[in-house]
């Protein structure tokens, strides 16, 4: 792959160049917000990180707003020549601290794990770019105290006594409930990467993690949940118009994922390759709409790299085409499939946007059954987001999501596997033991509400959630009948997280302050009482409820 990089640049006469901006940044939320505060459907949300040279692009515009917040001041990075048409700079250097009071409470935040105690973090690095090239180099660093905490039921340990298995999924995936008993230290690549340019092309070497499709909070199949892992990609900048059609935008990456060290389960050791791709389309005809495809394999690379492994992405979609052409699964090398498509349609005249993913979890057996039950193995996602003015403020932006990952009542009568897991491929749809998709993990649901609202150089949301924790599993081990009962099961203590809280930004020139307060009622934490309620009144039963705090607080200052 590497010879392809100096013969990618020798055939290109445009100068271009790119470093990728931190999912969460300050700069990606600005483009989040341009993109329902502009009437500009240029705008593509599909495909995360953003580019920095598409950001100077689009903060340059102007927009139907006229203050001054912070959402409209471009961030600009300081350069010093170096030779020639190359330069050198310095990147956003950001510290934070997260603590937990009582349990772990962590998503959405790549290679950090908070754990119950402090977790302190710091990133920053550099970029050195040209015409046609860029390398960046901006690590990760965090440390996490992982105070012990009050172990939950159906989570196992090892001979050592030491938490490996995540809770209820034992061995059938690498999503460790505990990261070890003692405070450890991670450095990660974080956004780091080799990339040659040019036109709306782009080919490089990466580590930086991936948000694939338009979801706002819980994208299906690929997220900041995890830290990314080192992988080669080709794809576009920015949507490619294509005369009378529309346009294409897509991103195709391959690598390997890593274990986290606590996994015990079936391939453990073995090196594992990633294949995937993002492809979106706008036509002509409804350029608000965006349609997608997200798919993805994970293959045991046992026999070192082939390009058998790579051409898989071209593989039948149907079970039954895939037999045919390739034999039955004793036959074909061991790989897991994953695929999703979705939707996003902008109201620019309503400052508002709607969105939604529909997943599957390995194929279809045929068409027929793809249309007959395609809630077989599925999860979904659907939200809206809209902004909206309001008296005092310059703006506020709700967003509605709701997520589901829990099995459909097709159970009943034929069998589902966990989201995110497979057989044969043990570690699952993760990396360093966390979820490549969506936080909320296997068998969850969750409905979720924010408003933001916007003043000049200040930020303050609100945002409440409910999160119901792997009701996949409550629902197959108590849907026993329990005595004194003839036909029920348990239906009053599923594990459910309340989530509510704020969170405010400041922004003035270079220097930016955030914090972020998350109250946790945890309902039936533990899963200590599950099934084994046994009076007639089955609501007047002793409960075990916990409560959590977090609190985060940060800055981000642009050198």
């Amino acid at each position: 792959m590497w010879l392809l990089l100096p013969l990618f640049a020798i055939f290109t006469t445009q100068t271009v160049s790119s470093q990728s901006l931190q999912i969460g940044s300050l700069q990606d939320d600005q483009i989040m917000i341009q993109s329902l505060l502009s009437d500009s459907l240029h705008i593509s949300t599909i495909q995360r990180p953003f580019l920095y040279e598409n950001y100077l692009e689009i903060m340059s515009e102007p927009t139907i707003n006229s203050r001054s917040g912070w959402w409209n001041r471009p961030q600009h990075y300081t350069t010093y020549p170096m030779f020639g048409n190359t330069e050198i700079g310095l990147l956003p250097i950001t510290l934070q601290n997260t603590m937990n009071s009582r349990f772990p409470l962590s998503e959405n935040n790549e290679a950090a794990w908070y754990g119950r105690g402090m977790n302190s973090e710091i990133s920053g690095g550099f970029f050195i770019r040209s015409d046609y090239f860029s390398i960046t180099f901006q690590p990760h660093y965090i440390y996490q105290e992982n105070q012990d905490f009050l172990t939950p039921r159906f989570v196992l340990f090892d001979s050592n006594n030491n938490i490996y298995g995540s809770e209820s999924f034992a061995e059938q995936i690498d999503y460790p409930f505990r990261f070890g008993q003692e405070p450890f230290s991670t450095f990660d690549l974080g956004y780091s990467s080799i990339r040659l340019h040019a036109y709306n092309v782009e080919i490089g070497l990466a580590s930086e993690p991936q948000w694939w499709g338009p979801v706002i909070r819980y994208p299906l199949m690929m997220s900041n949940n995890s830290p990314g892992f080192n992988h080669f990609f080709l794809g576009t900048r920015e949507p490619v118009q294509i005369p009378k059609f529309g346009k294409i935008h897509f991103k195709w990456m391959m690598g390997y994922p890593d274990e986290s060290g606590y996994f015990n389960g079936v391939g453990q050791g073995q090196r594992r390759f990633l294949n995937g791709v993002n492809m979106s389309f706008n036509p002509n005809i409804l350029p608000n709409l965006t349609l997608g495809l997200n798919r993805i394999y994970h293959i045991f690379d046992t026999d070192g790299f082939r390009f058998q492994n790579v051409i898989t992405l071209f593989d039948p979609f149907q079970r039954v085409s895939l037999v045919s052409q390739q034999g039955a699964d004793n036959i074909r090398q061991a790989r897991n499939q994953i695929a999703s498509v979705y939707f996003q349609l902008k109201l620019p005249a309503a400052n508002g946007e709607i969105y939604g993913e529909f997943f599957r979890e390995d194929h279809s057996y045929d068409f027929r059954d793809l249309f007959v039950q395609p809630h077989h193995n599925s999860a979904y996602s659907f939200g809206l987001r809209k902004l909206s003015y309001l008296p005092f403020f310059d703006f506020v932006i709700a967003n509605l999501e709701f997520t589901n990952l829990t099995k459909s009542q097709l159970q009943q009568v034929r069998p589902q596997g966990d989201f995110y897991t497979h057989t044969p491929i043990g570690q699952g749809h993760t990396n360093r033991g966390q979820i490549l998709g969506a936080a909320i993990g296997p068998g969850s649901n969750s409905q979720f509400l924010s408003l933001d609202f916007y003043k000049n150089n200040l930020t303050f949301g609100l945002f409440a959630q409910r999160h119901v924790i792997n009701d996949s599993f409550h629902l197959r081990i108590s849907s026993v009948t329990l005595s004194p009962f003839s036909d029920i099961g348990d239906f009053i203590n599923h594990r459910i997280n309340l989530n509510s809280g704020f969170n405010t930004t400041y922004s003035s020139g270079k220097l930016t302050l955030f914090s972020r307060l998350t109250w946790t009622k945890a309902f039936n934490y533990g899963r200590f009482y599950t099934a084994r309620y046994v009076t007639p009144d089955v609501f007047d039963q002793e409960h075990f409820d916990r409560t959590n705090i977090q609190f985060q607080i940060g800055l981000t200052f642009i050198p």
